[in-house]
């Protein structure tokens, strides 16, 4: 059940990470394409970021707890 949650929560990330990209490739004003690039960078750091927590908590899960 968390895996199925997990692949719809980076299917939604992806999904918007590719609108941001395909909305990059539009003609735009200087000052709103820099403004997109940024949401854009916020956007891609912050699932990165959210990645690695992710995997960090999912090895934590798996790896055996050992006795003090």
């Amino acid at each position: 059940m968390e895996s199925e949650r997990f692949k719809k929560a980076l299917g939604r990330l992806e999904a918007a990470i590719d609108r941001l990209e395909k909305a990059s490739h539009a003609p735009a004003s200087d000052a709103r394409l820099v403004a997109l690039e940024q949401r854009h960078r916020k956007l891609r750091d912050g699932t990165s970021d959210a990645l690695m927590r992710l995997d960090r908590l999912i090895d934590a899960a798996s790896t055996p707890a050992t006795e003090a």
